[in-house]
């Protein structure tokens, strides 16, 4: 998509200036802010609503500016207040595929005075804007069929403030004074007690979807496989044929470009491609092209297989005798597929696993060709993470197609994600060049690939695929002639005892990089606002709504990070005045925060208050400091021991085990006895049969959580029941460990057992095969290790030592935070070897590390580790940097792990 240059950064502020000045006579009587994302307009004196019935114009790249000029005359004349997306580069954004489908096409917002001026205003916009180009606004009813005006009804100017979830929202107040989360939901949802005021809406808002739909009169939809802004992807029943096809939606003016293209025209392409290379057995065969009620569908034939990923993991676990030969024969296929696009004259430009369907016979074919094309032409930049060279991922947003050696990386990183099951994602440098590319992809590559059989046959061929200089890639014929020897001169698949664990000199590195990073990033802005104001550190996406002060987005899991660097375990770290001082700035800008900001409904542990006072509770322990240490205590004692949410994150789990740790630390009493009024209302609220316990959120509670019911840690039987075994065995509480045996037998009874690895799934019912700390095997293996050795029962070791089989076989394809990722996992690994005394769960928390270390990225010279998406660097505990240094602290220094209260020594230690 075609970027903006600077100087049009201000054309459509411009634009509603000139429009003010003409019809209002002096635009001063107006107040024009300009946001990150959005420039606000104000008139003078205006007053402001907390809620009602506000409208949204959509309007397309090429059109925004004459929209922009008609709507504001409008919105003048009635002396309205509205907001509009900045740039081309953010109505961009709004119109893009990967935008919330809630947000879609929302250029302008509207803030009428009362529902009557709606009502005008909104016909006044209509006829204004009146067959020009926009989208559907899904979200929205339309004011009229196919106008660019939409209504729902939505909070205008209510304050945010935090929610029971530790995020800022703003909630409409309903006629009985409760709040009520503000939907923005996929499609039209106004709450039932807001009467519309619009024509239009007089008509009944759709419950439910359909069970079926046709089209064209002739596919019958019958489940939907996807959805997203550009629209869904079906799975349908031909009637003229009888057979399956899928078919694929384009709405229509999204993904619009500054070139006058939208996802219509990409579907129409793919269409084309479809005819190409359909009858060559590269792709599927196209069905049909038609419109329907303004949007584009492409029916084509449903190809039977699995998408490359999920081959290899089925094939490898089913059939692992046979996968060293089905994964050749799947490469050397893949190679043909590509090489057929190629003889064609074109560029698959997004080669990935997910656009590969490999069917019974190990025969490929590919999918989406949407970005297929010939080289040299006109495109808009398309690219996959992890799959794309770097010299595509750098391009301009529009410049002509690159040649065939962006696929031949992309054959490349496929095959290390089949044979190793790891995207290979690797974050750029600061500067780009700091460091050799080929060297990182080397180091990404020989970590991943050491002890794989099938990885290290295959190791040449993806090196040189991968190279940096698109001229030193393998083109298809040495490729060809690597695998053809590899039939005539086989090599041995025999993995060597290769080390992929993280050494004591690259973990101190990593680790000490990372605190240095962490120190600089500080805004000081906010460091030195009188009430703490901003954000200590950055928390991109979700992060940027959340409480700045948690542990899971904010400061206090970097509190707790850096004191547990002073304590006296860690006396000989580094720079140690430096974190010193650090930590200071940190916990006195989260004590202004607190006491600026009181109303904090959530309690838990990570999304809460609890979390925040551990958090300044320890750092005033290590730095002497009494105000800190005093406050923390102050708010630890304030902490709700009865609460709807019954989990560690956001409720009421989290409260205990913070009000157990502050117990240990004072011996104060109160704690005691506030701990075990929390065990009291969650034995309470316990769902049990005979054979299992289970903790649901209420439905009515108003959260995003209600009706979850869940396993993991984060939000499950695993986090409660790890509460209620330190509560029992620190409180002398037998009916606290009996719901935790109970809780234990719960997980042990859903556990799948899958080649020496135990699993599960996020709830009951749920299938799935999950690895981490905040659903599935680390999680739930840190409560039953920790349940084996108060109990002895053989099982939950069983069980503990099959999720540590789970953690190490997922390490290739994890990311890197503690919540998801090695990070947490790591962590579990180290419990294991602490409590049970055995070293190779040590050895294999340092193969996490080592993946950790090949995925890290310069900045200001320090070698640091970046978030999940492996790109950008947040520092959050649960979803950031705090976290992942932790665990190099703990694996570097020993120590307990941190938000734990069961106080259980290591194996072999004297009592």
């Amino acid at each position: 998509m075609m970027g903006v240059a600077n100087a049009d950064l201000h054309l459509l502020e411009d634009i509603v200036s000139a429009v003010l000045r003409r019809c209002a006579g002096d635009s001063s009587a107006w107040e024009i802010s300009r946001g990150r994302t959005w420039t606000y307009v104000t008139p003078a004196g205006a007053a402001h609503r907390a809620q009602g019935w506000k409208l949204h114009v959509s309007a397309t790249q090429l059109a925004a500016p004459l929209v922009l000029a008609r709507a504001a005359e409008v919105l003048a004349r009635h002396r309205c207040a509205f907001k509009f997306a900045s740039t081309f580069d953010d109505l961009a954004g709004l119109l893009s595929r990967d935008a919330d489908r809630g947000s879609l096409g929302k250029f302008i917002t509207v803030y009428p005075p009362d529902d009557d001026a709606a009502v005008a205003i909104a016909e006044d916009l209509h006829t204004a804007t009146s067959g020009l180009p926009g989208p559907p606004i899904l979200s929205d009813r339309p004011y009229r069929p196919g106008s660019l005006v939409h209504y729902r009804y939505g909070v205008f100017s209510a304050p945010s403030v935090l929610d029971n979830d530790g995020s800022y929202t703003s909630r409409l107040t309903a006629p009985d004074g409760s709040g009520v989360i503000d939907q923005r939901n996929a499609w039209y949802s106004p709450p039932e007690w807001a009467p519309c005021p619009f024509d239009s809406g007089r008509a009944p808002v759709r419950a439910a979807a359909p069970s079926a739909v046709l089209l064209a009169d002739r596919f019958v939809v019958r489940r939907a496989l996807r959805h997203s802004a550009k629209g869904g992807v079906f799975l349908a029943e031909d009637r003229l044929s009888g057979e399956q096809v899928v078919i694929k939606q384009a709405r229509p003016h999204f993904g619009f470009t500054l070139q006058g293209q939208d996802d219509r025209d990409r579907l129409r392409h793919e269409a084309r491609m479809l005819e190409i290379f359909g009858p060559l057995g590269v792709t599927s065969r196209k069905v049909d092209l038609f419109e329907q009620e303004g949007n584009l569908f492409l029916a084509q034939e449903y190809v039977e297989g699995k998408p490359l990923g999920s081959w290899a993991v089925d094939e490898r676990r089913e059939a692992p005798g046979r996968w060293q030969d089905q994964a050749l024969n799947v490469v050397r296929n893949l190679v043909a597929v590509v090489g057929a696009v190629h003889d064609q004259g074109y560029v698959l430009r997004d080669l990935t696993p997910n656009n590969v369907i490999v069917g019974d016979d190990s025969r490929c074919r590919l999918i989406d060709l949407e970005t297929a094309a010939v080289p040299g032409t006109p495109v808009a930049k398309a690219h996959t993470p992890g799959f794309a060279p770097p010299e595509q991922v750098l391009a301009p947003r529009h410049a002509p197609a690159p040649g065939i050696e962006v696929d031949l990386y992309a054959l490349g990183a496929s095959v290390f994600f089949l044979a190793t099951g790891c995207v290979p994602v690797l974050g750029h440098d600061e500067p780009h060049d700091a460091r050799s590319w080929d060297s990182r992809v080397e180091t990404l590559v020989r970590v991943t690939s050491s002890g794989d059989a099938v990885s290290e046959v295959l190791t040449t061929m993806i090196l040189n695929l991968m190279r940096e200089d698109p001229a030193r890639r393998w083109d298809l014929a040495q490729v060809q002639k690597f695998l053809d020897e590899l039939d005539t001169e086989p090599r041995p698949f025999a993995a060597r005892a290769g080390n992929s664990r993280l050494g004591v000199e690259e973990q101190d590195r990593l680790l000490h990089d990372g605190i240095a990073y962490t120190l600089r990033r500080m805004d000081r802005t906010a460091v030195d606002h009188p009430d703490g104001g901003g954000r200590l550190w950055p928390a991109p996406g979700f992060g940027e709504t959340a409480d700045p002060c948690a542990v899971q987005h904010g400061s206090a899991g970097v509190l707790t990070m850096l004191s547990a660097l002073l304590d006296p375990s860690c006396s000989a770290l580094p720079g140690r005045a430096e974190v010193a001082a650090g930590l200071k700035e940190a916990a006195h800008w989260t004590l202004r925060r607190v006491r600026s900001e009181r109303h904090r409904p959530s309690p838990g542990l990570y999304f809460g208050r609890a979390g925040i006072a551990w958090g300044l509770h320890e750092a005033g322990r290590v730095l002497d400091d009494d105000t800190l240490r005093t406050t923390g205590l102050d708010l630890a004692l304030d902490l709700p021991v009865t609460w709807p949410n019954p989990d560690v994150c956001h409720g009421l789990a989290g409260t205990g085990f913070a009000l157990l740790h502050f117990w240990h630390e004072t011996g104060d009493e109160r704690f005691r006895d506030l701990a075990g009024r929390c065990a009291d209302t969650l034995l309470a609220a316990a769902e049990r049969t005979p054979a299992t316990v289970l903790w649901p959120i209420p439905q009515d509670f108003p959260s995003t959580l209600a009706g979850l019911v869940h396993y993991g840690f984060a939000h499950g039987v695993a986090g409660i029941g790890a509460f209620l075994l330190a509560a029992g065995t620190g409180l002398g509480r037998e009916d606290c460990l009996e719901t935790a045996v109970l809780g234990g037998r719960t997980l042990l009874e859903a556990a799948d057992h899958i080649d020496g690895g135990t699993w599960w799934g996020t709830s009951p019912g749920d299938d799935g095969r999950l690895p981490h700390w905040c659903s599935g095997s680390s999680g739930i293996g840190t409560f039953l290790i920790r349940l084996y050795l108060a109990t002895g029962e053989a099982p939950l070791l069983e069980a503990a030592r099959g999720a540590a089989s789970a953690v190490r076989a997922s390490r290739l394809s994890a990311g890197s935070v503690a919540c998801h990722g090695l990070a947490g996992d790591g962590q579990f690994l180290l419990d294991m070897a602490d409590l049970l005394g055995e070293p190779v769960y040590r050895h294999q928390a340092e193969e996490l590390a080592a993946c950790l270390r090949a995925r890290a990225v310069l900045r200001d010279g320090l070698l640091v580790v970046p978030d999940g998406e492996g790109v950008g660097i947040s520092f959050g505990w649960n979803t950031g940097l705090a976290g992942i240094l932790d665990f190099l602290r703990r694996l570097r220094r020993g120590g307990a792990r941190p938000w734990m209260a069961d106080r259980l020594a290591p194996a072999g230690a004297t009592a």
